[in-house]
């Protein structure tokens, strides 16, 4: 995968963005179209993620042309949002042909989500109104047959609504495609904040009770930037098993590592480690499952 970063101009405020606008300057040549095209021509992976800051902020016609220049070099597109900025910017025939390319790519539209009621939105987002914006998107996109991936992206500050959330998907999103619960990263506005990232053992068992959730109602789901010891049963669902099994090259090598409490997990074939900026606020990771699985199966 190839990930293009539009801009860093953003419609939320959210605690724990990565890529956070008052942390980047002098990317003005960089967010025109003519550049994007460029950089996508120079993609060699088979997906290229469209993301920002907020791609949905960029000008309709720009959008269009740069995902149906990507979907012509055979590459599926992926565009990364949190579909609370589209409302008033794109028409509805322009939303449709932005689906239809995203489908016809065989791609799908990535979308942030991580709260279930307005009030936890507003602690993570900071945005009034998104929450509602959202998921009036989502359900139109939904509607219009778009494949619709949604990412939560665990912190302190909603960690104990995860099973509350997937009660939320499973009722209100019936179509999703499938569900990321994704630990969020030590870094942007989260580097070294005990306040937005949590201990793993803190976050872990309403982890397990989401999945059982989502895996009642026969929805798909995938964990990461967790180590697959904290999932129990459900460790299956981890990105990395499949790709430390299969030798997938990618960011997981560099932005994770072993520990010595790693060694003589079952798991330690198919996991990565920790990611290093967790270590960085957590010494030792304080990986208490390790060691508890027989292998992979």
């Amino acid at each position: 995968m190839a990930l293009l970063r539009l801009f860093a101009k953003c419609c939320q405020k959210c605690v724990f963005c990565s890529y956070p606008r008052e942390k980047e300057s002098g990317r003005a040549a960089e967010e025109k179209l003519s550049y994007w095209l460029k950089s996508a021509a120079a993609v060699k992976a088979p997906l290229i993620q469209i993301s920002g800051g907020e791609p949905l902020l960029a000008e309709p016609y720009d959008l269009l042309k740069l995902a149906a220049f990507c979907a012509r070099l055979g590459r599926r597109v992926e565009i990364q949002t949190n579909a609370s900025g589209i409302s008033g910017r794109f028409s509805e025939t322009e939303l449709q042909k932005l689906i239809k390319i995203i489908s016809g790519s065989g791609g799908y539209f990535n979308i942030n989500f991580s709260a279930d009621t307005p009030g936890s939105d507003l602690k993570i987002t900071r945005t009034r109104g998104a929450f509602a914006r959202r998921l009036e998107t989502v359900k139109k996109m939904l509607s219009q047959g778009a494949s619709v991936r949604l990412t939560f992206v665990i912190t302190k500050l909603n960690y104990r609504r995860l099973e509350k959330f997937g009660f939320f998907v499973v009722k209100e999103l019936k179509g999703v495609s499938w569900v990321q619960f994704s630990f969020v990263k030590g870094s942007g506005r989260a580097a070294f904040a005990k306040k937005i990232v949590p201990r793993y053992a803190m976050a872990a068992p309403y982890l397990r009770r989401a999945l059982a959730v989502c895996g009642a109602a026969g929805l798909k789901c995938e964990v990461d930037h967790i180590p697959p010891c904290f999932l129990g049963e459900y460790y299956r669902c981890h990105v990395d098993i499949g790709k430390m099994k299969l030798g997938s090259p990618g960011p997981h090598l560099a932005e994770k590592e072993k520990l010595t409490e790693c060694l003589g997990c079952g798991l330690y074939s198919g996991c990565s480690g920790p990611r290093k900026d967790y270590i960085a606020i957590y010494p030792g990771a304080g990986l208490t499952g390790a060691g508890i699985y027989g292998g992979l199966k």
